[in-house]
């Protein structure tokens, strides 16, 4: 039949796999390389692309509630910010003030513990705030290129290029998605022994205030941990061996092998200079519960109250304009996705279709994203007609503009 997918498989005849014809080679021969050649009959590139036209529609409508959820925790969050600056009182950290009690409070100070934390697996400890253990593994990596090419009768064909390499990563790498013929003999290990860990101390102060979970979450001054004379020699059936001011689990670390591991320590030293901004209860501290969300800020050094607020808010700036592009991204991508089935339709017509099918493919682009624009703005417009109806009002008149600017373009 003419729009069957011919199917060949080098291993073994799975017909599950939607794959047409495919001829492998080595393209160079330290065998560090592999080419794949595939080809799709245009009734399977139709079927495959309604599916994805499907996704994409499902993409452009989960974009609205991402963009309008996205406008409502900016607009708390700003108010949060904005009562918590007018609210906030400072103080010295090392007097406690009971009549602050249930107040946004500020101060600088320096962060310390008495306790000692310590890494079981390696016997590595430190009077610190934090410990940290960073493992990396010596592993094979695939990285893919792909480049499709239409042929005659609306079909296409895809040359992929298979590199494989040993790096290593603190991530685990699952050699188990690699391509099963050209990965062949290289396989990770199934998961990273003694992968990376944090340990926290139990109780850090400054001065008479203990700070809460959430506040020695966000201290993140970290530095290299100087090693002690001497660490363990084995951890579980392999040697262990110092490695300047690191450990090197394996044979030989001048001829790393698949699953050898290097590891490293970094500590938050006691003490450690801190600005805080929180609640008072007590001598503990706790997010301060604002109309519209809550405050709780730390800064390593030391930071005015001012400051802290400011940067807060450029923070919450640039979060959200990362989400609006998110969401613009995703509304036009699933339109795309849902166009582009018309692309391939176009493909199927003899002679010109393969040249036709490609223009159409780059106008139905242009228009998912001048629809996006003005349908991402008029969201935003929405979300932020109750908090900021002027900024609202804007972007009403520039969605009405993009919508315009649409019609036009759909005309032509």
């Amino acid at each position: 039949m003419a729009d069957e997918d011919e199917e060949y498989y080098e291993e073994s005849g799975d017909s599950s796999e939607q794959q047409g014809s495919e001829d492998f080679v080595d393209s160079n021969g330290d065998g560090d390389s592999f080419t794949e050649v595939t080809h799709q009959s245009w009734g399977s590139r139709l079927q495959e692309q309604a599916s994805k036209s499907v996704a994409g529609f499902v993409l452009f409508l989960a974009a609205f509630p991402l963009l309008f959820w996205n406008e409502g925790r900016a607009v708390d969050v700003s108010m949060a910010l904005e009562e918590g600056k007018g609210a906030v009182v400072p103080v010295v950290a090392d007097a406690l003030d009971t009549s602050n009690d249930g107040k946004l409070i500020h101060f600088s100070g320096e962060a310390t513990t008495q306790d000692v934390v310590t890494d079981l697996d390696f016997a590595i400890e430190a009077r610190a705030l934090k410990l940290r253990r960073i493992t990396k593994m010596y592993q094979w990596e695939e990285e893919k290129e792909e480049r499709k090419e239409k042929t005659s009768g609306g079909g296409e064909k895809t040359v992929t290029r298979y590199k494989y390499s040993k790096v290593w990563s603190e991530d685990h790498i699952d050699s188990g998605s690699f391509n099963r013929k050209g990965s062949r003999g290289r396989s990770n290990p199934a998961s990273i022994p003694y992968e990376s860990d944090e340990f926290v101390a139990d109780k850090i102060t400054v001065g008479a205030f203990q700070l809460s979970s959430s506040l020695i979450e966000e201290i993140d001054a970290f530095e290299a941990l100087r090693l002690p004379a001497e660490v363990r020699e084995e951890i579980g059936d392999r040697t262990v061996h110092r490695t300047g001011n690191g450990l090197y689990i394996g044979a030989d670390s001048a001829e790393p092998e698949i699953g050898d591991l290097k590891v490293s320590f970094e500590v938050v030293p006691s003490p450690t200079e801190v600005s805080v901004v929180s609640r008072q209860k007590g001598n503990r501290l706790e997010p301060y519960l604002s109309k519209t969300g809550t405050v709780e800020l730390l800064q390593v050094g030391l930071a005015s109250a001012d400051l802290m607020f400011n940067s807060a808010e450029e923070e919450l700036a640039l979060e959200t304009w990362i989400l609006r592009l998110v969401g613009l991204v995703a509304m036009a991508a699933g339109l795309t996705m849902l166009f582009k089935i018309l692309e391939t339709v176009i493909d199927r017509i003899p002679f010109i279709g393969i040249h036709m099918g490609t223009v159409v493919g780059v106008g139905t682009t242009l228009v998912a994203i001048l629809i996006a624009l003005p349908l991402a703005l008029l969201t935003i417009a929405i979300a932020w007609f109750f908090a900021r109806p002027i900024l609202s009002i804007i972007l009403l008149v520039l969605a009405a503009g993009g919508f315009f600017a649409a019609k036009k373009y759909a005309n032509k």
